[in-house]
């Protein structure tokens, strides 16, 4: 407003104008925020950093659609015991049994919350998170080969000019700027894209097949099949990324046998943890616009007026 001083105004809100003091001490007493009629039948488990390297867990309903009923805690932490303790505290068992699904990404942390808390419910692990760790270790195969390059080149001699492929990169620029390429379907390639993917595909056909089963695990997601169906499916793929002996796979291979139930309770209801990855964004966009977290507790009443 003209001639009206911005912090005088700001603190007249968060100290008068707000009831953010009696809301401190009504629903922020114990340094956590819990609101049981947010508490529905689908939620997700996240954690989100605010600043500083302070993480905090937040719970969130799938029904709030990121607006108003979406934010059902918010506790500082991510240690699962402690987590664990709080949330079992604020809730009787017939709340926690309200809940049918919760879903999370590979965090341990997160996975043992939702079980424990949630013991009604089936834990999803997010199908992008989960085809990420593919895509992680088809980059980490990129990067090996890179660097081999990079060794060779400095050991080569500087009199003879490096070798251009058609599309008039050298081997080192393709490889530097195959990354997005790898990891999107070959639909959405552009032509200098596609024309980039040929020539590497060609050189190391190693990528090749690593892309290619990343594509059939990209696949096998989208299909709507039962769990049942989809376990013979990813038994299958599992075969195949064992048989191209890489050693960048083992942690891959590992990481999907391990969390196998979590991983196939998804093809129940195709539920995946965008919400909370929604919900983390609207946060992080949030405190942008803040310029920070200047006062942690201010910020979090923020956060509820507007999202719980």
């Amino acid at each position: 407003m003209y001639c009206v001083n911005g912090k005088c105004f700001a603190d007249l809100y968060r100290n008068k104008l707000s009831g953010y003091a009696q809301w401190c001490e009504r629903e922020l007493g114990s340094g956590i925020y819990f609101n049981a009629v947010n508490i529905g039948p689908y939620m997700s488990l996240d954690e989100t950093c605010l600043s500083n390297g302070e993480v905090w867990t937040f719970l969130t309903n799938k029904d709030g659609h990121g607006g108003r009923g979406t934010l059902a805690a918010a506790i500082p932490g991510t240690k699962s015991d402690e987590i664990i303790s709080i949330l079992i505290g604020a809730m009787g068992k017939t709340l926690r049994r309200k809940v049918r699904e919760v879903t999370c990404d590979l965090s341990s942390s997160m996975m043992l919350i939702a079980a424990e808390v949630f013991y009604n419910a089936h834990v999803v692990n997010d199908r992008f998170h989960v085809q990420q760790v593919y895509n992680e270790a088809v980059d980490e195969i990129r990067v090996d080969i890179r660097r081999q390059l990079i060794a060779e080149d400095n050991a080569r001699d500087k009199s003879v000019p490096p070798v251009t492929y058609s599309n008039g990169e050298t081997m080192r620029q393709i490889l530097a700027r195959s990354k997005h390429t790898l990891m999107m379907s070959q639909n959405k390639w552009t032509d200098i894209q596609r024309h980039r993917a040929n020539i590497l595909f060609r050189h190391y056909p190693i990528l090749k097949d690593a892309y290619r089963l990343a594509m059939e695990l990209r696949s096998i997601f989208n299909s709507k099949i039962s769990p049942a169906k989809a376990m013979g499916k990813l038994n299958n793929w599992y075969e195949k990324v064992s048989a191209l002996a890489n050693n960048n796979f083992r942690s891959v291979i590992k990481t999907f046998k391990n969390h196998a139930p979590t991983i196939l309770n998804y093809f129940r209801r195709r539920a995946t943890n965008a919400s909370a990855e929604a919900f983390n964004s609207k946060v992080k966009i949030f405190r942008s616009q803040m310029r920070g977290v200047r006062d942690r507790d201010f910020f979090i009443f923020r956060l509820v007026k507007l999202y719980a």
